[in-house]
This record gives C-alpha cells, structure tokens and sequence, in this order.
C-alpha cells in the first residue's frame, strides 16, 4: 500500500512539474506575441517618397505659359526625383520620423537642371518655328545666358516656379514623433489605428488603411 501511495505522489509531482511547464511556456509565448517592441524592428529606416510627377506637373505648367510650350514635355529631361523620409524606432518603444533635407536640396536641383534643358529645347523650337538659322538646345541655352546675363539655371533658381513642396510643407506633413508598440503581426503608432507590417534585416513593409509604406534599412 505505502509502495502504491508512493507512485500515486511521484506521478501527482510530474503531472504538477508538466503543469508549471506549460504555464511557463504560454507566458513566454504571450510575452513574445505582446511584447511592447520587436528587436526587429529598432533602428533607422528610409523611405522615398517620389516627387517626380510632382516637378513634371508644375515645370510643365510654367512652360506652357510661353509660345510652343505645349511642345515641350519636362519629363524628357527629368531624371527620377525623390526625398528620403527618416523613420527612428527605438528600444524604448519611443518613434520619430522626418524629410531628410539633403535629398529634398538635392531633389530640388535635379529638378531645376532638368527645367532648364527644357526651356532650352523650347528656345530651339521658337527659333526654328521662326524660319531662323536652327540653333541646338545647347545653343540656345547660350543666347538665354548672353541675354539675361546669367545661366538658365541661375535665372530659373531666382525667379523660376517652385518645382517641388516647400521643406516646410512636407515636414507638416511627414515629420512627427511619439511612442509606438508591437501587437502580435501589428504595429500601433500612438493612437492610430494597428497596421500590419512585416520586417527583415533589410526591409519593413507597414501596410496602413491609407497606403502602403516601404522602408530600407539604413
């Protein structure tokens, strides 16, 4: 009898150990499913944003205030444009985001230099519609320095249309700050709604209601 009482308690601890086990690993689960960060996703991200049809549609409306202007199309010209948007994750389950600056200015003269050779390509079709000698675009971009006593992209950087937003409207509207948190496949900025998001070592994907963000790792 003591021999069987002995087993019954033996068997009563392993049922109590597997117990505790299994208790034990659904918190660590839990944890790992709620926990407030993901060592995946802390660090600094980039995203681009695009501004190309942005300067096509504004270069192309100052154009076609001129003579022939509707001949001209500035995405000939126009290479790619884009500005970074910076987004900081960090272990502290804290968030900030904002416009880098250097890619705006950079964007900005890229646009510029691209409007410039098309207001000299719209020179060249002036003159040559004007049953004058035909001249090439760089030509032409000759006899605009020799008339305003400055380069076209000079005369285009003082007094030529904005290109792109202004820094200071896009940091309205891209640059913020505030605590985020990580839900299972979700994650929360502040009081926005959840969003799914998928990361790596190179990429995170955050799939919001109003659109999809791609961010590489810096």
């Amino acid at each position: 009898m003591k021999k069987r009482n002995r087993g019954q308690r033996v068997i009563v601890f392993l049922l109590m150990a597997v117990t505790l086990l299994m208790a034990a690993l659904s918190c660590a689960l839990a944890v790992q499913m709620y926990r407030r960060t993901d060592p995946s996703l802390t660090g600094t991200w980039r995203m681009r944003f695009d501004l190309t049809e942005t300067a096509r549609l504004r270069g192309n409306a100052w154009l076609r205030g001129a003579a022939l202007g509707d001949r001209v199309d500035m995405l000939d010209t126009l290479p790619p444009l884009w500005a970074d948007l910076v987004l900081e994750l960090r272990e502290d389950g804290t968030w900030a985001r904002s416009v880098d600056a250097g890619t705006l200015a950079y964007a900005e003269g890229e646009a510029r230099r691209a409007l410039t050779a098309a207001l000299n390509e719209l020179l060249r079709l002036r003159v040559d519609d004007a049953g004058r000698p035909a001249v090439t675009a760089g030509e032409a971009g000759e006899r605009i320095e020799a008339a305003l006593g400055m380069s076209g992209e000079a005369y285009l950087a003082a007094y030529g249309p904005a290109l792109l937003p202004d820094e200071g409207e896009l940091r309205e509207r891209f640059d913020g700050s505030g605590r985020y948190s990580v839900e299972g496949p979700r994650i929360r900025f502040d009081d926005e709604a959840p969003a799914r998001y998928l990361a790596d070592d190179a990429l995170l994907v955050i799939d919001k209601a109003d659109g999809t963000e791609v961010y590489a790792r810096a």
